[in-house]
């Protein structure tokens, strides 16, 4: 069924019902789904990453749900080398696209090209992967002084992401979020519409709580102690993951662990609710799919 071609983005936080609302859009809209989270593209992590279940993926044809390895990881470029030339052929095969998933980064990277960067410095950078061994707050204080704005939307457990801003910073002199606000710009042969999950707390915390039980539940914690030789690759240093690679875990409290596991993803979705407030379309949560309907004209 086509309702008028347009390119879909569904943005919110983790655990907001980004997909069971790419499902219906998609179905809706005789398309397909083309997956933007940065941890479900990989084919070793399933249980930590809230990876589709086998209905869901039967549901609507999906793209980029472990497709990719942890040894060869993605970063946002390679990840729009990747989708744009998938995102076109479900275009031009069904006249519209749903792309759905919570990193920010890839998204825009994908819908509107990155602005360019310096190179990498690779003195500096090892001075701060040293530094971030020893003590990460040390890093995130850091950042948060130099380029609060960046620091208030980005995963700031996440290594990678905090090194990479405070390199630019110290190669530019400019802010790392400046430098994002660029006038890249990716030509789309339809309308690009951007909508985020406006998730309320309470609503959005229960349901972190919840999914993080079923997690451990499914036997989380085996997945990730299975990988720990591979703890130190970016793809398992995010929540779900290292949280079981401390040296205090409590790998033998399960409860403990749950409530730490679900302490971390409401950190993590609060940040991602600071960049989402952005937003020009917003659509609440607990309905959306009616309320997308309603409104929004899916």
């Amino acid at each position: 069924m086509n309702h008028g071609g347009a390119l879909w983005m569904i943005h919110g936080p983790t655990a907001s019902g980004k997909t069971g609302l790419a499902i219906s859009l998609a179905k809706h809209l005789g398309t397909e789904i083309v997956n933007c989270d940065a941890r479900q593209v990989y084919r070793e992590l399933r249980i930590g990453v809230a990876r589709p279940t086998d209905a869901e993926l039967a549901a609507v044809p999906h793209h980029g749900i472990a497709s990719h390895s942890i040894h060869e990881p993605l970063t946002a470029a390679s990840y729009a080398a990747w989708a744009e030339p998938v995102v076109r052929d479900v275009l031009a095969r069904t006249g519209s696209a749903v792309v759905v998933g919570g990193s920010g980064l890839y998204a825009k990277a994908l819908l509107h090209g990155l602005d360019p960067m310096p190179a990498a410095d690779a003195d500096y950078r090892a001075e701060l992967e040293a530094v971030w061994k020893r003590d990460p707050q040390a890093l995130v204080d850091r950042l948060v002084q130099l380029d609060p704005e960046y620091a208030a939307a980005a995963d700031l457990q996440n290594a990678r992401r905090v090194i990479r801003a405070l390199e630019v910073i110290h190669r530019t002199g400019e802010t790392y979020s400046a430098q994002r606000r660029g006038a890249a710009q990716r030509s789309w042969p339809v309308p690009v519409r951007e909508i985020a999950l406006d998730a309320p707390q309470d609503w959005l915390d229960a349901r972190i709580a919840a999914r993080c039980a079923a997690m451990m539940a499914e036997g989380l914690q085996a997945e990730a102690l299975g990988l720990a030789e591979y703890a130190d690759l970016s793809p398992l240093r995010t929540v779900g993951y290292q949280e079981f690679y401390a040296p205090d875990a409590p790998v033998d409290r399960d409860g403990e662990m749950t409530a730490l596991l679900a302490l971390r993803t409401r950190q993590y979705a609060k940040r991602q609710r600071t960049w989402l407030a952005k937003m020009d379309v917003r659509v609440p949560a607990p309905d959306a799919w009616n309320y997308l309907r309603s409104h929004v004209g899916a």
